[in-house]
């Protein structure tokens, strides 16, 4: 009996030392999910304690109660189902697993018992079934976002129970029914007086919009139900929302006429497209602010150019393709130097008047870069504390402040969803496009040295020189999806069906045998989910040739300029960074010894087919150790533009180069310009060391952080 005791105090003593500081509850649901889950950090393999030190990446705990507060997984590559009692984290207050594409299964009903949660982030992953009713009891949600998954079934009327909520977003998903609003014994949207946003677009949503749901006690800004099955005519209620700033109610069923939309003088864009809206085109002459207005494509009475269309001066851009319009238009309207119009489909484009031929046109297919032209202009009557932005020749109040990219510890990256917040804000609220903001700067570089942990090794297949002939067709020319000074890239199809990237060494290229090694045994045992993977290799008859996974989107500079197709918005701008920095981070913290890639820019990161950043081409790139501990300079290798100046001043080569490159590359995404344009730096575009962003975009940033 003695000893059966003391065995029994022994194991529960040792339990004790497991969960040494999380509380005990909480560590057995986060291991219950670490099992559930593939892909899990590092350090949850490391650790049986979440709250302990190190502790868990993406694990926030209460300094004094050891209860987890906080888990923030998003983009982490995460597989797997939101299993286990999830609902006994009841000191939670954050829960964001958004974009982990390979989260699955059905969203479970205990998540309602995590009442003290204000922020649910659920975004961009492949949930699926019902919204559960239970998500009603978080009275303190304050940002819900369910959106870019495979839910289906009715919006719940619970939903209508957060009284604290400012942002809800079910977007993207397969939604159907009609919009709940509240009955004396359900609550509905209507009740959510204190939201600001509204995002239920390309869902099956259908039925008529409530007119009960809006009034003006409300305080939305945006109103997304664009890309749904809506019917019946828009409510006049919605003009008592004051607040407003975007409307979308486009690609609907929508019928009757505009109503008055007067009280609404705060309307960034409005878009009412692809309905079957008919009456007379609605008074917009009090939305003073109005950036983009589309009325394309529904059956508005035929009509000459209403007088607003040339009193709105902050419009650039003005859709009403196949509308009504016929007689002049205003010539104020084309004086207008940032407006865009499209106007084909009108009578009025059956004039065939020169000054109408380039709105009455088809749209070329030819690629078009996503940024304007920097104009010609000069602004003379500019305040002194004003300056002049190029890129629409008006007087701003510029945004001084330093931008830095913190040496080489990549890690320290801001959380993924301010980045969406401030995506919806930079697109949204202050309707900036992609590449719009004019950058004036200088760039100093910092950081700190830094070392990681040894990754998992895998070895790379080694295929023969037969097998890479049969499977791009002989090495054909219609096969080469790119070139460079190594050689050229081919397509390649694998017996296993894998499509390849083949990267074919040309003479005068080649590696020794040593270097061609070494660089296999590199790139073989770095493995991330941003980070272009090694296939395998082929060294046979006097061949050097490496096998990538296939990026099937290209490169980052082919989608700035236009080449791939892809549209790069704010989102995706931002997790392009997102995701390119922290592959960068994984090579200087992670790889043992870690790596300096030595040739960071726009055309070594590729994008796969969900658009995800991975860093490529590690051709040049050298181990740190090589770096630190050798005296002797290292040949300065790289791309200008790129190049960091200490860097090629001192030949002595360290992680900051890296972090120089990778800063240059986010100018380059903000503006979609080169880093050298016209012989002129990006980086040498300013004053001091300030910078000048012409828009709001960091103000806005602050704002979000301050909330």
């Amino acid at each position: 009996m003695k000893l059966q005791l003391l065995f029994l105090a022994f194991f529960l003593s040792g339990i004790h030392f497991i969960y040494s500081f999380t509380d005990p509850h909480d560590a057995t649901v986060l291991l219950t999910l670490k099992d559930a889950w593939k892909n899990t950090p590092p350090s949850w393999e490391h650790s049986l304690d979440p709250c302990g030190l190190p502790g868990w990446e993406g694990v926030t705990c209460n300094n004094s109660t050891y209860r987890v507060t906080a888990l923030k997984l998003s983009t982490m590559g995460l597989e797997g189902k939101l299993e286990g009692d999830i609902g006994e984290l009841t000191e939670l207050t954050t829960l964001d697993l958004s974009f982990n594409r390979g989260l699955k299964g059905s969203l479970s009903p205990q998540l309602g018992k995590l009442q003290n949660l204000t922020f649910l982030i659920l975004a961009g992953c492949s949930f699926n079934g019902d919204i559960p009713y239970e998500l009603g009891n978080l009275s303190n949600l304050v940002f819900l976002a369910l959106n870019t998954n495979n839910l289906t079934g009715k919006i719940p009327p619970s939903l209508g129970s957060f009284s604290k909520l400012l942002w809800l977003d079910l977007a993207e998903n397969m939604l159907t029914g009609s919009l709940p609003i509240s009955t004396s014994k359900t609550p509905g949207l209507d009740l959510l007086s204190e939201a600001r946003h509204f995002h239920f677009n390309k869902n099956k949503l259908s039925g008529p919009i409530p007119a009960k749901l809006f009034s003006s006690n409300m305080n939305l800004r945006h109103i997304l139900f664009d890309g749904n099955q809506l019917s019946g005519s828009i409510p006049p209620t919605i003009g008592l929302v004051k607040s407003l700033e975007v409307i979308r109610l486009d690609r609907n069923a929508l019928i009757g006429s505009v109503p008055d939309l007067s009280n609404l003088t705060n309307i960034v864009e409005l878009n009412l497209a692809l309905n079957q809206l008919t009456g007379t085109l609605p008074d917009l002459t009090q939305m003073m602010k109005l950036n983009y207005l589309d009325l394309s494509n529904n059956s508005f009475k035929p009509s000459e150019a209403p007088t607003w269309f040339s009193s709105l001066s902050t419009l650039t851009t003005l859709v009403m393709e196949n509308g009504s319009l016929q007689g002049s238009i205003p010539h104020e309207l084309f004086s207008f130097p940032q407006l865009e119009e499209v106007l084909r489909g009108n009578p009025v484009c059956n004039d065939h008047t020169s000054s109408l031929d380039a709105y009455c046109q088809e749209n070329q297919q030819t690629p078009k870069p996503y940024y304007p032209s920097l104009a010609n202009c000069e602004c003379t009557s500019c305040l002194l504390d004003q300056d002049c932005n190029p890129w629409n020749c008006e007087c701003v109040y510029p945004y001084k402040g330093t931008l830095s990219v913190g040496g080489s510890l990549l890690s320290e990256l801001p959380n993924a969803t301010v980045l969406k917040l401030l995506e919806n804000s930079l697109s949204m609220s202050q309707s900036l496009l992609p590449g719009s903001i004019y950058i004036q700067a200088s760039w100093k570089s910092s950081g700190n040295d830094s070392s990681g942990e040894a990754p998992q090794l895998k070895d790379a297949r080694r295929f023969s020189y037969v097998e890479l002939r049969k499977c791009t067709n002989n090495f054909a020319e219609r096969n080469v999806i790119g070139s460079g000074a190594y050689g050229k890239v081919y397509r390649g199809l694998l017996s296993n069906g894998q499509v390849v990237a083949i990267k074919r060494a040309q003479q005068g290229s080649m590696q020794s045998l040593l270097e061609f090694k070494t660089e296999i045994e590199l790139l073989s045992r770095v493995h991330h989910k941003n980070l272009v993977g090694l296939v395998g290799f082929c060294f046979e008859q006097g061949k050097q040739i490496l096998i990538y996974e296939f990026m099937p989107n290209g490169t980052i500079r082919d989608s700035l300029s236009g080449k791939s197709g892809i549209y790069l918005d704010w989102n995706r701008r931002l997790y392009i960074a997102l995701g390119s920095a922290t592959g960068l981070a994984y090579l200087h913290e992670h790889a043992n010894p870690p790596i300096i890639h030595r040739d960071v820019k726009s055309t070594n990161i590729l994008l796969d087919e969900n658009l995800t950043a991975k860093v490529a081409d590690f051709g040049l790139s050298k181990l740190v150790s090589d770096a630190l501990t050798s005296n002797v300079s290292t040949q300065v290798k790289g791309t200008m533009g790129y190049l960091d100046p200490e860097y090629y001043q001192t030949q002595q080569l360290t992680e900051k180069s890296d972090v120089y490159s990778f800063g240059v590359f986010m100018l380059e995404l903000l503006t979609s310009k080169r880093p050298i344009v016209k012989g002129k730096y990006i980086v040498h575009r300013g004053l001091g060391n300030s910078w000048k962003l012409l828009c709001n975009a960091l103000k806005i940033h602050l704002k979000i952080v301050q909330q």
